[in-house]
């Protein structure tokens, strides 16, 4: 309930300033059209997460777009109503005209064309590819691991995008599939309501399909969620590991957040034989990878940041993560942290494409 308030919060904030914005600097904004058509889309921004599930799914789907595309607008006419002050600004220290209207024209124009673009970019997933030797595997030896995280499944992203997800795993021929958290979006029934997991069955992984919860696993009913992760054929890793062919160990950390201050100590104590395996540790938020190389875990994978999603919100989330997207080596471990496959709120995504991470761990002569 508390995140519903909150996000209403912003979207009422971000729509009564775009309003007052366009109002004041453009002729047609203060028409009785205009109004009504910004009134509309704002009650269904505040009110959308709080439809209940029982509703017909089409309406839900239909109200989720429109929230969605609507904050990613309100949030560009800010940005750009920003600069529109600051200009102002210089016009005022400067001998310069600044054009008002045609500006705010021009920010109405610019915030659409950048969330039709974000709209897009955000259902073009590409294939990242990462190569890992290690002598900790025998001469000869190869695993294919494709790394998902943040697939969101719930309102808007249901059956038919699980299943172009399921297509482009088993495309890459991987041998274990591993889903580093926030796989679900918000509510268990919308998922249940397409039956989305049951394209995930189709996986055609031979060492196994792995889930490490992230943050959004916790938020309707986490012990219903494993059940019915694990009815698909997915492996959930609670704090827990597995070892694959007596040569990969694959571990999983509940979300940092929901750690519950066992974080660093569920981390040491499931390093067991961690010299002898090829250790690999998922944990959805990247946070603890100093710990896992202190540890003595040899790949640590991870997701969560979108890469900020909406540009240029990176900006916010290299400065909060030591990896926020991207690898990178920290002694002995190699850290790959992914842009993420799905979306969170809009469904827009102006930083980093969504994508897939196939990583190919070999063996190096002794």
């Amino acid at each position: 309930m508390r995140i519903i308030f909150f996000i209403g919060t912003v979207d009422l904030l971000l729509s009564t300033i775009g309003y007052l914005y366009y109002r004041h600097q453009l002729p047609f904004g203060r028409s009785l059209w205009f109004s009504i058509g910004y009134l509309v889309l704002t009650i269904n921004a505040i009110c959308s997460r709080a439809l209940s599930p029982n509703l017909p799914h089409a309406l839900v789907k239909l109200s989720a777009w429109a929230e969605g595309l609507w904050v990613a607008f309100g949030y560009y006419t800010l940005l750009f109503a920003i600069l529109h002050f600051l200009l102002w600004l210089c016009s005022k220290a400067l001998p310069i005209h600044i054009p008002s209207a045609k500006l705010a024209l021009i920010t109405l124009v610019a915030s659409c064309l950048t969330v039709t673009f974000g709209s897009l970019n955000a259902f073009r997933p590409v294939i990242r590819t990462e190569h890992i030797v290690t002598s900790k595997l025998p001469a000869g030896t190869s695993y294919k691991l494709a790394l998902i995280s943040d697939v969101h499944l719930g309102r808007i992203l249901g059956r038919s995008y699980a299943e172009k997800l399921t297509q482009r795993l088993n495309d890459l021929q991987p041998d274990a599939v591993l889903i580093a958290g926030d796989l679900v979006d918000e509510r268990i029934a919308y998922v249940e309501e397409e039956d989305s997991l049951a394209a995930l069955k189709d996986l055609n992984a031979p060492k196994g399909v792995y889930l490490a919860f992230g943050n959004h696993e916790y938020i309707d009913n986490p012990a219903r969620w494993e059940q019915l992760v694990e009815a698909h054929g997915i492996r959930v890793l609670r704090d827990a590991s597995t070892v694959i062919d007596g040569q990969l160990k694959i571990t999983g950390l509940n979300d940092f957040r929901y750690s519950k201050g066992k974080g660093p100590k569920a981390l040491q104590s499931l390093a067991w034989e961690n010299e002898k395996y090829y250790s690999i540790l998922m944990d959805h938020q990247p946070r603890r990878m100093l710990g896992a190389a202190r540890a003595g875990y040899d790949l640590y994978l991870s997701g969560h940041t979108h890469t900020g999603q909406l540009f240029p919100n990176r900006q916010i989330t290299k400065r909060m993560y030591l990896l926020d997207y991207g690898r990178q080596e920290f002694g002995r471990l190699t850290a790959i942290t992914s842009s993420g496959y799905g979306f969170w709120g809009p469904p827009v995504r102006t930083e980093a494409a969504p994508e897939i991470v196939l990583i190919e761990v070999r063996g190096a002569a002794q």
